[in-house]
């Protein structure tokens, strides 16, 4: 769920100071504070009270109830990741119920995608899986791969079937295969709402479908404990506003509770590189990671990928280049030649002139299409720039109007008060960019040469951007069916950790963006963990072939490359 923020607001005026309380302040949504002082609670190893003091997770052991119910299968959660698990539960025919700590169901992103094995080759799919390895420093779960790569393209298609089925389809499909020589490894991936709609819209109308078909929601009821009878979890605690209800479990519990980004506690210890930075999501305190490790789960002590990004103030080609950047005193501080999801590393460290070490400025000029050209690359359209200036356009489509924040002015100086910015200190650090683009030499900051072109046709654009924490993708450890393991390694029966709560899918301190594979991971882990929890196995009841859906597909753009 995206924080309710103007952030045009939040970049020009007073705001700008509360940026780095934001952080703080989405941990005070969470939980009615708890004592860090209760020496004599067991706490988890490698954990800490103040941990649980920043979620929702209980420490305490609870006996008294004010209601107990049971199903087959209770899942934790209704975003992404939950609600392909309560789909699936009443698929293979278990009585189900999800509680949720919100008033409704939240997800966040627009693309997930999936293998088609029916026009792939194994030797193919070995090679994309080690390619994604190489990719993430070899930081990867080789199980959890191998589980995306052999179940995601099921999971895609029985997706696009549940969308047609509650009126909320795709609004684009893409062809994302590589190929090896002669064999391939045939990808696909869909979108779902086209900004400022996303997976929320779908995630809802999949939340309606299964409650018409006998889930039973309780909202507003966060897990809080899971309940364990001879090292097996047997249910979960959900606690409502009449007090605490029991809800046994008689086959499994899901656990899909999304990341810890909120719980600075947490992020402290196992994210320190987030710890910066603002964070896009709200709630998201840990509470799922933390209840599983009272019953024996433990943290990845692999990297935790995080997700840094922002695509919302401009279009997305446009954050890929290496545009002069400022920070808010118009000073230039990096090397601009850094992939988008690698800037928080720099910004951490050198962005010191904003509380908030994830604002900055990007600045070119109108001949950027014929200057990017030259770099290879193809530049957006100035009427789909135009699009992202605030105020520029009635109705903008395809964007989030509250996040868009690009700027044409026919001079610096119209520029920098449009960005926010010293005027003077802009045109001095366009001066100087144009010296050393003159030099043919970055002696700055050692800017590749094909990169130095002056900044001297206007009107001028500047780009004011906001990176921001949008999820941490590590959790808990997990093994190949996304189990929760105990430090031996051993399954904790009738426990499952699905999402982003769970697992070492990338362990690189930067999740790379593989085609939708974030969200496509989170769809897959909850459908097929859920299978397994039901019947040992990993065959759904009602598998989706691609027959039945590769009409969708048919025509759909190739990825560049492919």
């Amino acid at each position: 769920m995206r924080a309710n923020i103007n952030r045009r607001s939040f970049l020009k005026g007073v705001a700008l100071a509360a940026g780095a309380g934001m952080a703080a302040s989405t941990v005070g949504c969470a939980a009615e504070s708890r004592s860090a002082d209760q020496a004599d609670v067991s706490v988890p190893e490698g954990f800490t009270v103040e941990d649980f003091a920043a979620s929702q997770a209980e420490l305490e052991p609870i006996t008294d109830f004010v209601d107990e119910k049971t199903y087959d299968v209770v899942v934790v959660g209704a975003g992404t990741a939950g609600l392909p698990a309560v789909l699936t539960a009443l698929e293979e025919g278990a009585t189900v119920a999800c509680l949720q700590k919100e008033a409704t169901t939240i997800a966040q992103g627009n693309n997930s995608s999936g293998f088609i094995l029916e026009e792939s080759t194994d030797n193919a799919v070995n090679k994309w899986m080690q390619a994604y390895r190489k990719a993430v420093q070899y930081r990867t779960n080789l199980a959890q791969l191998e589980f995306f790569a052999l179940h995601s393209g099921e999971t895609l298609c029985w997706l696009d079937k549940m969308a047609e089925k509650v009126g909320y389809p795709a609004c684009t499909y893409n062809d994302t295969t590589r190929t090896y020589g002669d064999e391939v490894a045939s990808f696909r991936r869909h979108t779902f709402g086209q900004k400022p709609e996303n997976h929320g819209q779908l995630i809802a109308a999949l939340a309606n479908l299964a409650a018409e078909e006998g889930a039973e929601f309780y909202f507003s009821t966060p897990g809080v404990q899971l309940v364990m009878e001879d090292g097996a979890c047997v249910g979960v605690v959900g606690k409502a506003e009449t007090g605490y209800i029991k809800f046994n479990a008689t086959k499994a519990v899901i656990v899909a509770t999304g990341d810890y980004q909120n719980n600075e506690s947490l992020v402290s210890r196992y994210s320190p590189d987030a710890a910066p930075f603002t964070r896009k999501q709200v709630n998201k305190t840990g509470d799922g990671i933390l209840m599983c490790a009272l019953a024996g789960g433990w943290m990845s002590h692999v990297g935790h990928a995080k997700q840094f990004h922002d695509m919302d103030s401009a279009p997305k080609p446009i954050a890929e280049l290496p545009f002069l950047a400022v920070d808010m005193n118009g000073d230039r501080f990096m090397n601009e030649d850094i992939p988008m999801i690698s800037w928080n590393l720099t910004l951490a460290e050198k962005n010191t002139a904003s509380e908030d070490p994830g604002i900055f400025c990007r600045i070119f000029d109108s001949a950027y299409p014929e200057k990017i050209a030259t770099w290879g690359g193809t530049a957006p359209k100035p009427e789909v720039l135009q699009n992202y200036i605030p105020g520029f356009t009635d109705s903008p489509k395809g964007v989030y109007p509250d996040l868009i924040n690009t700027h044409r002015c026919d001079t610096l100086d119209e520029l920098a008060d449009e960005l926010g910015i010293p005027a003077a200190n802009l045109k001095a650090s366009v001066e100087r960019f144009n010296e050393l683009c003159a030099q043919g030499k970055d002696v700055d900051f050692g800017l590749d040469e094909q990169y130095l072109v002056p900044i001297d046709t206007p009107p001028f654009w500047g780009v004011s951007q906001w990176i921001r924490v949008s999820a941490i993708c590590s959790g808990l450890v997990v093994n190949g069916n996304y189990q929760v393991v105990n430090r031996n390694r051993e399954a904790v029966a009738g426990l499952y950790a699905v999402g982003f709560c769970a697992g070492e899918l990338c362990g690189n301190h930067d999740w790379i963006y593989t085609d939708g594979m974030a969200a496509g991971s989170c769809f897959t882990s909850g459908r097929y963990a859920t299978i397994h929890a039901i019947t040992g196995g990993l065959s759904p009841a009602k598998p989706v072939a691609w027959s039945e859906v590769k009409d969708l597909y048919a025509g759909a753009p190739k990825a560049p490359g492919a």
